[in-house]
């Protein structure tokens, strides 16, 4: 079997288990979601079964799920506030708006720093859009914790994050004013660098 013919049979096989994985993952929030409550053991539950299936919670959306669930277990406290957005997340899931919304080229044709390092402390954030991860007020605590500051879009900006569902007005052509500052101080030399909410929780470990 020559090397391209290898390449084929292996993609086709990570794609049907991907599939696979996927299916078993709808069902199990489904499950989760059946009686109307999402009980803190639940969460504990979907925790354990993404740690052990990493081919869908290093992709989008499980891993930003991933993270989210991460960000709600870690202090042993699950407020209402994270309790109704993983909700409304897993809902989301469940009626295909993330993978939708993930796919809109207006949003992913943005120019995402793709392959960025991000380091937090001392470094100057900024959120636009809505966030799978948590509100966006979660998202700023998590990087204030980590020794980062919240600003503005200035020459002095570090990291424009930009939320994995999107904005509603970007469904028709407008990116909104941030990721416009942004662009305009990047094309002038600014380090500023505009990434994807899935890049950033990926920064944050567990």
């Amino acid at each position: 079997m020559d090397a391209n013919a290898l390449y084929t049979r292996q993609a086709a096989a990570f794609r049907n288990e991907m599939r696979q994985t996927c299916a078993a993952l709808v069902g199990i929030v489904q499950g989760i979601l059946a009686d109307g409550q999402l009980h803190d053991r639940e969460i504990a539950f979907l925790d354990g079964w993404l740690e052990g299936a990493k081919n869908v919670s290093l992709i989008w959306p499980g891993s930003v799920i991933h993270a989210q669930v991460k960000q709600i277990l870690a202090d042993g406290v699950v407020t209402q506030q994270e309790r109704e957005h993983l909700t409304s997340t897993l809902e989301a899931l469940l009626g295909g708006a993330l993978d939708s919304l993930a796919e809109t080229p207006r949003v992913t044709a943005l120019a995402f720093d793709e392959e960025a390092t991000i380091e937090h402390s001392e470094r100057l954030f900024c959120f636009t859009g809505d966030f799978v991860f948590g509100h966006r007020s979660v998202c700023e605590a998590a990087v204030v914790r980590r020794g980062g500051v919240i600003g503005g879009v200035t020459k002095k900006l570090n990291y424009l994050v930009v939320g994995g569902l999107g904005s509603a007005e970007w469904k028709h052509g407008v990116f909104g004013t941030k990721i416009e500052k942004a662009m305009e101080h990047r094309q002038k030399g600014a380090p500023v660098k505009i990434v994807h909410e899935d890049t950033w929780a990926s920064s944050l470990g567990g």
